[in-house]
Parts: structure tokens; sequence; C-alpha cells
């Protein structure tokens, strides 16, 4: 029995009206099995973001069903697929979306209170999760005081705030070196491995494969192709 975990049955959807509508997918079927990390590649265009926007109750297709823990999210209410949204999947940006007026630690400490951990936790918990990243010494640091790589691992601390089940990632290492691009693939791939959770990573980045446990190829909104990795 296939696991409906986390995907997407027969999803369509198009943006636009007339001649200046662009179909972003085409009856498009992928699910995600619970502990699993997945690698999403393709072209510009070819819908990549449009799918992780669906698999993060962001957006409802035109057609098919969007499910999350064997739920179809999008024949329910908009309250209810916030509800999921908050505290079942957290998100990784290639912009990190950091407060800039926050510190590391408070940046980390806000992701616990938006998933409705304790107020007398959340600092204890986000000095806990940086120092696991290696950011003992950066707990008071503003975001312009960081890195691009300590920047990302900020991000990540505090996407896992509240320990959500779903990871979903857009190009996190577009703007990195070679060697803190990799790191941010190995804590990812621990975060399957030791965590459990079910990581979908939209990317172009090829560092991405070696970590990941299948690679889908979407071309002009369609799978193209899907490779369990060795």
């Amino acid at each position: 029995m296939p696991d409906h975990f986390l995907g997407v049955e027969g999803v369509s959807v198009s943006f636009g009206k007339g001649e200046a509508r662009v179909r972003a997918l085409r009856a498009v079927s992928l699910l995600f099995e619970r502990g699993t990390f997945s690698l999403v590649m393709g072209p510009s265009g070819s819908g990549k973001t449009t799918l992780l926007s669906l698999l993060g109750c962001l957006l409802s297709p035109d057609e098919g069903t969007v499910l999350v823990e064997d739920v179809a999210v999008n024949r329910l209410r908009e309250v209810e697929r916030t509800a999921i949204r908050r505290k079942k999947i957290s998100f990784v940006f290639q912009a990190f979306r950091l407060f800039h007026s926050l510190s590391a630690i408070d940046n980390v400490a806000l992701g616990f209170r938006l998933r409705g951990g304790r107020q007398s936790e959340r600092m204890v918990m986000a000095r806990d999760l940086l120092n696991r990243f290696g950011l003992g010494a950066k707990l008071h640091q503003r975001p312009n005081g960081l890195s691009p790589g300590e920047k990302q691992r900020v991000a990540i601390a505090r996407a896992l705030a509240g320990n959500p089940p779903v990871l979903l990632a857009d190009e996190p290492t577009a703007s990195m070196d070679y060697q803190a691009g990799r790191n941010i693939c190995q804590i990812l791939r621990s975060q399957v491995d030791e965590g459990g959770k079910t990581i979908v990573v939209v990317s172009h980045d090829p560092r991405w494969r070696e970590f990941a446990d299948r690679t889908v190829v979407l071309r002009d909104g369609q799978v193209e192709q899907e490779v369990k990795n060795p």
C-alpha cells in the first residue's frame, strides 16, 4: 500500500486568463513517504515552486487533490488549512526570510511561538537548536552580522522549532559556496535520518542528489523523470 502521508494526485494549476493563461502543472501525481528526502529538479518554469506551494497548503489546485497526513487539505476550509500549515509544515527559503531586527536566538524562538511553544521554554529550546547547528557563539548576533551559511542555519533552526513533521525547502543553497551548501545538505539529511522528518527540496543545485532518497524532474508542468537514488 502506498503511503499517502504527503503528496498530490492528479493536480493541475493555471495562472492568468485568456491568451495569457499559463498551465503551471498538468495532471501531476506524486507521493512522498513519511521519513524520506525527495529532491525536485527541473528548468525554470517547470512547476517546481507551484508544487511546493501546493504541498505547503499555500495554494489550492484547479483540479486534483493535495494530501497532508492522508487528509485532502484542498477540500478543507481556509482556517483548517492554516492550522495544518502552522502545526505540521515548515519552510526554508533561498532568501532566508529572517527578521533583521531580531537576534539569531530571537528568530528561532519566534518559530516556537508560532507553533504554540510555552514562553518559558522557547529561549531554552532555541538555544539548544542553535548549539546543535554550531551557532552557539552567534546566539545574539543579528542576521546582518552572519554569513549566508549561518543565516540559512538559523532559518532551518527556526523552521524546525516545534518539531513539524514536514519541511519544504525552495533553493536553500543557491547563494552559497561549496562547503556552506554541503553543510546545509548534511543538516537536512540528518533531520530525516535522526528526526524522521519528511523533506522535499526544490533546487537546481546538483549537490542535493547524493543526499536525497529520490529525484523527481519536472518539465513543462509534468513529471519527466523519477529516480530512486541508491
